[in-house]
C-alpha cells in the first residue's frame, strides 16, 4: 500500500524523460522536441520562423556589427576574407565578442562549423597579438599538440613569415641593374617600378646629392667608330680635300646632306648596317661654284635649298639633282635658308647684307638665260652626257623683303664710345663683297615657329644677343622707313654692363616652348616662346588672323631665363652651330652644339634636371670637371682693358663633350630621324655618333692599349660614373 502512488501525484515517465532531455539541451540549439501523448501521436516541432530569426534575417549586417555581437559562423567567414587579415591588427577586443568563444558548447559548434566549411588557417599565425581571434589560434595550436606534432607550432609560424613557401612558390631574385645594362629613360623607369636604388656612381659623383648626375644617363651613350668617319673630297677634283661647312638631315629617310667650301653637296647614309656605309658617299654633285653655308630639305625631301657665298640660293630637285629655282636678291653671302613648316613652296633666306627675303615658288618667276653648256672636245664623242645638257633655271620672285633687320639706330662705334664699352666683333665682309655693306649687320640665324604659328619667324644677328620676332604677312618692301619687328627680346644683363656678343644659331624645342640661342660668349641661352612679347600679345595666338601693318610699334620680349655652359664649349666664330633632337619613342630631347675646341657638346634639355640641381659656376682649369668658373674676359688690344661677365640668370653645367672625333674646330651638326648625330669639322672629316653605351663605356675605361681607341670617339663622363655597384 505504501508503494502505491496516487494517480494525481504519480510521476509520468514520458514527462520526466522530456524534462531531463530539455535540461540536457539548455546549452545547445535547437531544442529537441518533447513527446507528449496528450497532444496527439504526431510529434511537435519547434516553429520554423520566430520573431528572433525574423528580426535577424531582415536586419542589415552593419547594424548587427554595431550591436557588438557577432555570430560564430559569421566571425569564421570574416576570418577567411582578404580584408579580415588587415582588420586583425586594428580590432580591439570586447567582452561580448570574447564571450562568444568562452562556452564549451559554443566551442564545439565552432569546431564543427570549421570542419564543415574547411576554413584554411590564416597566414597571420602570430599568437602574441592581442585580438579576439587569439583564443581561436591558441585552440588550433593546442589541437596540433594533442595530435602529437611538436613541430606544428613552428611550422605555422614559419608559414606566416614566408607565405611563398606555404603555397610552394619560391621568390626569384631580381637581377641587379649595374654598369651599362639599363641607362636612360628605360632604365630609370625600370628601377623606379621595382624599387632598385641608383648606381653607386650616381650617389657619389663628386660628393653631390642623389640625382645631381642623373643627366649623364642621357649623354654618355654616344660613340663613333673608324667606319663612321667620312673624309670629304672635292667633287670636281676628287684628289683634293675640302672643308665641310654645313649639314642637314632628311625628314623621311636616314640620308644626310653635307655642303662644302667648294660648292659641292654629298649625301651619306647614317643608318647602321645600310649600304653604302657612312664612309662612302651615296651620291655627290656640285650646284655652286662657291662655298655652301647652309642646307635645308623640304618636308617631303624632294627639294633641297642651299645658301651659298655666291650671293644666291638654289632649290634643287633631288630626284634629278638639278637646280630648278635660283633665289637671287641678296647683295652679299647668304647665311641661312629654311622652308616654312608644312610647306614646300615658301622659303626664307638671310644674308650678310642685313636683309631677310621671303620667297614663294608658286609665284611666276623670271626665265634666266642658259647658265652653262659643256661640249666634249673629242670628235669621236657622240653620246651626250648629262653635264652637256643646257641647265635652264627659273629665277624665283621675292614676295617680301626686310631690309636692315637688326641695324642699330646709331653707328656701333658711336654707341661704344659713348658708353665706354668695347665694340663688338662683327662678321666682316670678304674681299669680294661690296664695300658699301660694311655698315650692315649680318643676319646669322633664322628660324620659323612651329606649325600653328608658322607665319611668325625669328632672326638673330652678329651685333647683339637680342632675338627679333617678325610676321611674314607684314609688308616691309620699301626702304624709306626702317622695318619694325613685332618684338625684340631683352639682352642678358651681363652684356649690357660690358659688351655685346652676337648669336650664331637658333633652335626650337620639340613642343615649341623653348628657344635655344647659341651666343658668342660661350653660352646657350634659353628663352620662353610664350614670353617673346610681354603683356597682351594677340600676335602669338594661333587664332589671330589679322596681320599687323608696317610701321607699328616694337614691343619688348622677355630675356633669357637660364643658360648652359661647358668647359669645352667655345664659339669663337660664327660657323659654330647648334641642333636639337626632339623627343621620340624612348629618346629624350637633347641639344647638341659645336665648339672651336674640336668637339661637340650635348646638353639634355629636360628641365627636371634643372629643378634638381642648383645653378653652378664654371670649373677650375686644374680638374677635368672643376667647380669654380673662371672669369670670362675679353681684352681690347688698344686699351688693354679686361672685363668680366657677371651672370644674373642661372647657368647650368650638365653637358657631356664628345671627344676625339675631330682634331680642329667642329662647326655644323644635325640629328638623323633615328637619333644619330652627324658632325662636320675643319679637319675635312664628317662623323656619325651613335648610341652604344657598352662601347662608349669600354672606350672610356679600356685605355690606349692595342690601339683600341684608334679612329674612335666617345662621350666624356664624370669621374666614378662608370663604376659598378659594390
Amino acid at each position: 500500500m505504501e508503494d502505491q502512488t496516487p494517480l494525481g501525484s504519480q510521476e509520468n515517465p514520458l514527462s520526466s524523460r522530456a524534462t531531463s532531455t530539455s535540461r540536457e539541451n539548455l546549452g545547445s540549439s535547437p531544442v529537441l522536441p518533447t513527446l507528449d501523448k496528450r497532444h496527439g501521436s504526431k510529434p511537435r516541432k519547434a516553429p520554423t520562423i520566430t520573431p528572433r530569426t525574423f528580426t535577424r534575417f531582415f536586419t542589415p549586417k552593419s547594424s548587427l556589427e554595431r550591436g557588438g555581437r557577432i555570430g560564430a559562423s559569421r566571425q569564421a567567414l570574416r576570418d577567411i576574407t582578404a580584408s579580415a587579415s588587415n582588420r586583425k591588427g586594428r580590432r580591439t577586443s570586447t567582452k561580448d565578442t570574447v564571450q562568444i568563444f568562452e562556452g564549451d558548447g559554443e566551442g564545439v559548434v565552432l569546431g564543427s562549423k570549421r570542419r564543415k566549411r574547411k576554413i584554411p588557417d590564416s597566414l597571420d599565425m602570430t599568437p602574441d597579438r592581442s585580438s579576439p581571434l587569439k583564443r581561436i589560434r591558441n585552440q588550433s595550436l593546442e589541437i596540433s599538440e594533442d595530435e602529437g606534432s611538436d613541430t606544428g607550432t613552428n611550422e605555422s609560424r614559419d608559414d606566416a613569415e614566408d607565405p611563398f613557401r606555404r603555397y610552394g612558390r619560391q621568390p626569384k631574385s631580381i637581377e641587379r641593374i649595374i654598369g651599362s645594362n639599363y641607362h636612360g629613360c628605360q632604365g630609370r623607369y625600370l628601377r623606379r617600378e621595382i624599387g632598385i636604388q641608383r648606381r653607386a656612381s650616381e650617389l657619389r659623383c663628386f660628393g653631390r646629392s642623389v640625382g645631381m648626375s642623373e643627366w649623364q644617363q642621357e649623354t654618355t651613350h654616344f660613340s663613333t667608330r673608324p667606319e663612321d668617319a667620312h673624309v670629304c673630297m672635292n667633287v670636281a677634283a676628287p684628289s683634293d680635300h675640302t672643308i665641310p661647312f654645313c649639314t642637314t638631315s632628311c625628314n623621311t629617310n636616314t640620308l644626310v646632306a653635307i655642303g662644302d667650301e667648294d660648292g659641292g653637296v654629298r649625301l651619306l647614309e647614317s643608318a647602321k648596317g645600310e649600304k653604302p656605309e657612312f664612309s662612302k658617299a651615296y651620291l655627290a654633285f656640285r650646284p655652286h661654284s662657291n662655298a655652301i653655308l647652309d642646307l635645308a630639305f623640304s618636308r617631303d625631301d624632294l627639294l633641297l635649298a642651299t645658301a651659298s657665298g655666291d650671293q644666291t640660293s638654289q632649290v634643287i630637285d633631288m630626284p634629278t639633282q638639278r637646280a630648278t629655282y635660283t633665289l637671287a636678291g641678296h647683295v652679299s653671302s647668304v647665311k641661312q635658308v629654311c622652308f616654312q613648316p608644312g610647306s614646300s613652296n615658301v622659303l626664307a633666306s638671310s644674308s650678310r647684307d642685313g636683309s631677310v627675303q621671303i620667297w614663294d615658288l608658286r609665284c611666276k618667276g623670271f626665265d634666266a638665260p642658259v647658265r652653262d653648256i659643256r661640249v666634249s672636245l673629242e670628235p669621236s664623242s657622240i653620246s651626250t652626257t648629262r653635264s652637256s645638257v643646257p641647265n635652264k633655271l627659273t629665277w624665283a620672285r621675292s614676295v617680301n623683303t626686310i631690309f636692315e633687320a637688326h641695324a642699330s639706330r646709331q653707328p656701333a662705334s658711336t654707341n661704344a664710345a659713348a658708353s665706354g664699352r668695347l665694340a663688338p666683333s662683327f662678321d666682316a665682309p670678304s674681299k669680294t663683297e661690296s664695300p658699301g655693306r660694311r655698315g650692315d649687320v649680318s643676319i646669322t640665324a633664322l628660324s620659323f615657329l612651329h606649325p600653328g604659328r608658322e607665319h611668325l619667324f625669328l632672326t638673330a644677328s652678329e651685333a647683339n644677343a637680342s632675338v627679333k620676332l617678325w610676321d611674314l604677312r607684314t609688308t616691309h618692301n620699301h626702304r624709306r622707313s626702317r622695318a619694325t619687328p613685332l618684338s625684340s627680346t631683352r639682352q642678358p644683363d651681363s652684356h649690357n654692363k660690358h659688351r655685346h656678343f652676337g648669336l650664331t644659331s637658333l633652335s626650337l624645342s620639340g613642343d615649341g616652348g623653348r628657344l635655344y640661342a647659341l651666343c658668342r660668349d660661350n653660352t646657350i641661352y634659353a628663352y620662353s616662346t610664350s614670353h617673346l612679347i610681354l603683356g597682351h600679345a594677340p600676335e602669338l595666338s594661333k587664332s589671330f588672323l589679322k596681320p599687323r601693318r608696317s610701321g607699328g610699334s616694337e614691343k619688348e620680349g622677355l630675356g633669357p631665363i637660364y643658360g648652359f655652359r661647358h668647359p669645352k664649349f667655345h664659339a669663337t666664330t660664327f660657323y659654330v652651330k647648334s641642333a636639337l633632337r626632339p623627343a621620340k619613342d624612348d629618346q629624350s630631347e637633347m641639344l647638341a652644339v659645336g665648339s672651336s675646341d674640336g668637339c661637340a657638346v650635348l646638353f639634355p634639355t629636360d628641365e627636371r634636371y634643372i629643378q634638381r640641381s642648383n645653378h653652378q659656376r664654371m670649373p677650375s682649369s686644374d680638374s677635368p670637371f672643376p667647380r669654380s668658373r673662371p672669369s670670362l674676359t675679353r681684352t681690347d688690344s688698344g686699351s688693354g682693358l679686361s672685363t668680366r661677365l657677371e651672370d644674373t640668370i642661372p647657368i647650368y653645367q650638365h653637358g657631356s663633350a664628345l671627344i676625339r672625333g675631330h682634331s680642329r674646330e667642329m662647326t655644323g651638326l644635325t640629328w638623323s630621324p633615328r637619333g644619330e648625330l652627324v658632325t662636320v669639322g675643319d679637319d675635312f672629316v664628317a662623323r656619325c655618333w651613335r648610341e652604344d653605351d657598352a662601347y662608349a663605356r669600354d672606350l672610356r675605361l679600356g685605355g690606349e692599349k692595342e690601339g683600341r681607341r684608334w679612329g674612335c670617339g666617345w662621350a666624356e663622363a664624370e669621374k666614378g660614373w662608370d663604376d659598378d655597384d659594390g
